[in-house]
């Protein structure tokens, strides 16, 4: 019987990134006036309870959705991608692009899997030349944006559904897979993978981690520090 390769699947909030691109991007908004002062209050005090574990991720997500019902797509596309130039390209870890490289070179199949919208995780896949991107995604009918989400939504539990699809499709084992991430969030799919690899761990993550003796990796340096030095 033929032995079938694994996969290496990325996180990218503070994993690859070493901000929050929610939060990167809300300050975007706020910068070309399109989000007023309680607007962004809201979304603040919303980032604040996520971070405590006192607000469920779904439900930030659905306020997120209803936000944009009937905006175009292609605004927000458009958007993103400048917004990525701007601030995501130069917050990315050079360790983490690196080690990227290093799968790939293996033979690895490469893929993002991160709770992130694809207009932020599409560019960063383009630059990193990872052209399977596993992320949440907004439902969009006739190019506008619906409101709702494609089930189930890239996190907790739904990150390893699409982990689990991914690897179906392409015909790889999961038991032989890598996956690096910063959340204890993502514990089913670290549980599911042959090797997790938590990245600059959360609190609960990193007790977990030292508890199941899980290697930990620390990222460091960004690629905006190579080009400024």
């Amino acid at each position: 019987m033929i032995e079938r390769p694994g996969a290496a699947f990325f996180d990218l909030d503070h994993t690859l990134l070493a901000r929050s691109s929610g939060e990167l991007y809300v300050r975007a908004l706020k910068e070309q006036g399109l989000l007023g002062w309680w607007d962004l209050a809201r979304i603040l005090a919303c980032v604040a309870l996520y971070r405590v574990n006192l607000l469920d991720p779904v439900s930030v997500m659905a306020r997120f959705g209803v936000r944009y019902r009937g905006v175009p797509e292609r605004e927000v596309r458009s958007f993103c991608e400048t917004w990525f130039r701007q601030s995501i390209r130069g917050n990315l870890y050079a360790q983490g692009v690196r080690r990227i490289r290093e799968h790939a070179a293996q033979g690895r199949a490469v893929a993002l899997l991160t709770a992130a919208t694809p207009y932020v995780a599409g560019p960063v896949g383009r630059f990193l030349g990872i052209s399977s991107v596993l992320c949440t995604r907004l439902e969009v009918v006739d190019g506008r944006f619906t409101g709702s989400f494609v089930q189930p939504v890239c996190h907790g539990k739904g990150k390893l559904y699409w982990a689990r699809r991914f690897c179906d499709e392409q015909g790889l084992d999961l038991s032989r897979s890598y996956f690096y991430t910063d959340s204890i969030r993502d514990l089913p799919t670290l549980e599911a993978v042959g090797y997790p690899r938590p990245v600059n761990p959360d609190r609960s993550l990193l007790r977990e981690a030292r508890r199941r003796g899980w290697p930990v990796e620390r990222f460091r340096g960004v690629l905006g520090d190579q080009q400024q030095g």
